[in-house]
């Protein structure tokens, strides 16, 4: 607003009480001081358009209108204010008002501008003062502030815009009261500064661009903000410190039982800052800081691209935000340090460059109903003494873990579910703890990682769909697990780690990769009531060493023996079932395992007795048995026969490049184990091998198979498959590398060591790290044991390319390379076939014809899943399918068993992974 519109005398003006001014020789008055000093109290001074050189002081109640029809009526001070209100009220209508410094100055009394510009300075109002604008600009002030309010006084503003000034738009101090609405402040070096015990009230108001903070609140100042606009901030968006509190009704006790948000000003208190519907955008540092007691409430709006974190809480402040979305920040979307509070209801933060959501020191934080996605870092970062409760909350897509605990932070989960984590979806170590209830985490790396001395509760939670184990406990750990699913993991259900002490009660693992229950050396858990289905390993694999009880547990349809116990193992078994497996129990001759009233129906190679009896330990005995799991020193197994293995390979879906390689490099195997009885040469070869392809492409299922067909061409003594990847190879200290890869490759001798993600080893842009040491002991180890292991190395083409090229030592000794091509859409529809067949189900013509339509059309980008893929689209038709026949009042047979095309309900299914 820079120019100002044609105003008049008003034609009802009392006869006699107007008072005419203008630059003419036979006017009246020639300047606006003697018309005032002429005028009535109460009277009209009307001005006719010119350039008026001359300081007003009014102490009397006048209105002075501008006739602007042949221009505009200026008033430029010569000296000092050109407006100064000592008393009365004045009423300025149309005018523009010109000085440095202080234009216009209002002590007491009433000040009206109305279609007035005021440039060259602030406006300032002070003492018990009241001044109302509208339609009012306050431009081009210098380094002064625009509008300038202190000690008691009163501003009322509507249509008011402050532009072109060096310091702040509005300052507010004292105990005064300024009120903007439908107002705009650009261009300036600040927003609006309150101080003291000052109130801003601001609607429908757009701030920015400006050289400074947005809004300050500082000492025991209040600010409400309602519909507003702050964008292009050099500083923070909304600054608040100090003391602007709610109150005590406002801000109960935070109880982690708490579950609601209350709405501030709710109960009639005052203080604070209220922000509602409002917009924050583009602000240099932190979109919001709190610091000291400052009290905010952030209702239904945005705060989007801050460079800086989000919202920053920190000191003693409180924070409730309510419906509220932070998306973009340049750092962590909300920050939490010190002694800070916050409170979240129905929020959003979306795409951080860091964490979503990070607390610290000692501060706390309660979510209900809130979304965290696409974090850069872990989505929920607990550390210090910060403590958390998230009640159905949805977390999904982050590099790093869903939600972590460290330090010593107290962390606790109410439903809500984690998903596509990339390293898990829940990481708790350090000195932390936790609770979590009714959590879901699928579709992530792993599920739940467990690594503190406190025993944290997991109740009624799932895991499911996760690439590697979906519940480890870390060395020496603990947990406690009732009422939990784990559900289909590429690697074990549940991993205890050496000499952890967890209890489970009444959980499920069903659908694993590896083994179901995994002990290493010294563990000691407690289990009851156990269930392990459908697993590819053993169900219960005790390793050397491992201890602990299992109390009545159901095991059943296991690819190896349903239970496996290593050298020095002393498990204790009491009434649990095997059924349904080749083999029930394989035991090293130095397992030590005792089985009271434990029995195995249905079992080929059983050792247990058909029915309960009473307690004895099972002897290892010269019988057949399946290769265990993850086998250690002392174990025995039976290979299996060629013929069988080599169908095992041809039945796998698609694959025929990597079918015929294996198939050349078996005879070639063949070959020359013939030449060496013949008494000649062998040919030239390289066992170990580079497996490159995308996710979900067969990598693992092929090595296990070649490691196996290895074996029964006898040139490995077992075969089995041991998997690792950065993290079971690399140490955190120097001296920690050398001495994890050497005991990975110990374990993989007379079978197969499978490094996914090889890659991961070699350090982006060419630096050194703990990946370098790794390689190199590698390299020697397999020069060390040529024939005693093979190591194939897996991962995305392009990356596996330059990590072989990136060692001499690696590029002599992987120089075969099997390419795994992405699934074709009729590919993947074999593979849900398959995994129908597999439970017991028919896909009908229409579901074949529906899922080949729908695979012709997903978008296939480096992430995509492809057989893992395949099989999320078989479990949800499952779920689709159930969910159609519960409506059914008694359906057949061939009804329970078919899909249909009806089943493919696809609008929520994530396409990666």
């Amino acid at each position: 607003m820079t120019g100002q519109p044609a105003v008049s005398a008003p034609a009802s003006a009392p006869s006699g009480r107007i008072e005419r001014v203008s630059t003419r020789p036979w006017s009246r008055h020639r300047t606006i001081s003697s018309a005032i000093r002429a005028a009535r109290d109460g009277g009209v001074v009307s001005v006719v358009a010119g350039v008026y050189r001359e300081s007003l002081t009014v102490d009397k109640s006048v209105t002075l209108v501008a006739e602007n029809d042949g221009g505009a009526v200026e008033l430029v001070a010569p000296h000092g204010p050109a407006l100064a209100v000592r008393s009365g009220s004045a009423t300025i209508r149309g005018f523009v008002l010109s000085g440095t410094g202080a234009v216009v100055v209002a002590a007491t009394g009433r000040l009206a501008l109305e279609s007035t510009t005021v440039t060259g300075g602030a406006v300032q109002v002070s003492g018990d003062a009241s001044a109302t604008l509208r339609d009012c600009a306050i431009l081009r002030t210098g380094a002064a502030p625009g509008l300038i309010v202190a000690d008691q006084a009163t501003v009322v503003g509507t249509s008011v815009e402050v532009t072109e000034t060096g310091g702040a738009a509005v300052e507010a101090a004292g105990s005064a009261q300024v009120t903007l609405a439908d107002s705009r402040m650009g261009g300036v070096g600040g927003g609006a500064l309150v101080a003291e015990n000052a109130t801003l009230t601001l609607t429908r108001c757009e701030i920015g661009p400006s050289g400074g903070v947005g809004v300050e609140v500082s000492g025991g100042a209040q600010a409400r903000l309602t519909d507003c606009q702050l964008h292009d901030l050099a500083a923070e968006g909304i600054r608040i410190s100090g003391s602007a509190t709610f109150g005590p009704d406002w801000w109960p006790p935070l109880r982690p039982e708490h579950a609601g948000t209350p709405g501030a000003g709710e109960t009639g208190e005052t203080g604070g800052v209220l922000v509602r519907r409002c917009t924050i955008s583009r602000a240099a540092s932190a979109g919001v800081l709190l610091a000291g007691y400052g009290h905010l409430h952030l209702d239904e709006s945005t705060v989007d691209a801050a460079r800086g974190p989000g919202v920053l809480a920190g000191g003693d402040s409180r924070l409730s935000m309510a419906g509220s979305r932070i998306n973009q920040s340049g750092q962590t979307a909300l920050a939490v340090r010190e002694r800070a509070e916050v409170r979240l209801t129905d929020g959003a933060f979306a795409d951080s460059a860091a964490n979503g959501l990070y607390a610290a020191d000692d501060g706390r934080i309660l979510m209900h109903g809130c979304e965290v996605r696409r974090s850069e870092y872990s989505a929920v970062h607990l550390t210090g003494t910060a403590s958390a409760a998230l009640v159905e909350c949805t977390i999904a897509d982050t590099p790093e873990f869903g939600v972590r605990a460290s330090d010593r932070a107290l962390l606790r989960v109410e439903g809500g579910t984690i998903t596509g984590a990339g390293l898990g979806g829940v990481q708790i170590d350090g000195g932390a703890d936790a609770e979590l209830r009714g959590l879901t985490v699928s579709d992530s790396r792993a599920g739940v990682r467990v690594d503190t001395p406190h025993r944290p509760l997991l109740t009624d939670c799932e895991v499911r769909d996760v690439e590697q184990t979906g519940i480890e406990v870390a060395p020496h750990a603990g947990l406690l697990a009732r009422h939990c699913r784990i559900a289909s993991c590429g690697a074990a259900g549940v991993l205890v780690d050496a000499y952890a002490t967890p209890t489970l009660e009444e959980c499920e693992i069903t659908d694993i990769g590896g083994s179901g229950l995994v002990l290493w050396e010294g563990a000691a858990p407690m289990i009851r009531s156990l269930t392990v289905r459908e697993c590819r390993k053993n169900g219960v694999y005790v390793g050397d060493g491992a201890h602990g009880s299992l109390t009545d547990c159901d095991i059943s349809r296991t690819d190896y023996p349903a239970v496996h116990v290593g050298v020095d193992a002393d498990p204790a078994l009491l009434r649990c079932h095997v059924h349904d497996a080749a083999t029930d129990v394989d035991q090293t001759d130095q397992g030590r395992a005792t089985f009271e009233e434990c029995w195995s129906t249905d079992v080929a190679e059983a050792t247990l007795p058909t029915e309960p009896v009473a307690a004895r330990a099972v002897p290892a005995g010269p019988g057949p048995r399946r290769p265990a799991a993850a086998p250690r020193a002392g174990a025995t197994s039976k290979v299996p026969e060629l013929a069988d293995l080599l169908g095992q390979l041809d039945d796998l879906v698609g694959m025929a490049r990597v079918k015929r390689d294996v198939g050349t490099m078996v005879k070639l195997v063949q070959t020359v184990k013939r030449r060496r009885e013949a008494g000649l040469a062998p040919p030239p070869m390289s066992r170990h091998l580079v497996f490159a392809g995308n996710p979900g492409t067969g990598k693992t299922t092929v090595a296990r198979l070649y490691g196996q067909l290895l074996a029964a061409l006898g040139m490995l003594e077992r075969g089995h498959l041991i998997e690792v990847d950065r993290g079971t190879l690399v140490g955190e200290y120097v001296g920690h590398t050398a001495p994890k890869t050497q005991a990975a490759f110990r374990k993989a001798l007379g079978g197969v060591l499978f490094i996914d993600e090889a890659y991961a080893l070699v350090p982006t842009g060419g630096g050194t790290d703990f990946g370098q040491e790794a390689i190199s002991t590698l390299v020697k180890l397999m020069e060390d044991h040529r024939d005693e292991v093979v190591v194939i190395v897996a991962g995305y083409p392009d990356e596996m390319r330059q990590f072989v090229a990136a060692n001499p030592g690696l590029s002599s000794r992987f120089s075969r390379t099997l390419t795994f091509a992405d699934y074709s859409s009729v590919e993947l529809v074999q593979i849900v076939e398959k995994q129908a067949s597999r439970h017991q189900y028919h896909v009908a013509e229409g579901g074949r014809a529906a899922l080949l339509t729908y695979f012709d059309g997903i978008q296939r980008g480096e992430g995509f899943g492809n057989g893992r893929f395949a099989r999320k689209v078989f479990q949800m038709m499952t779920e689709r399918h159930a969910a159609r026949i519960a409506e059914m009042d008694a359906p057949s047979t061939a009804e329970l068993s078919t899909l249909e095309a009806d089943d493919l309900h696809v609008d929520d299914l994530e396409v990666a992974g």
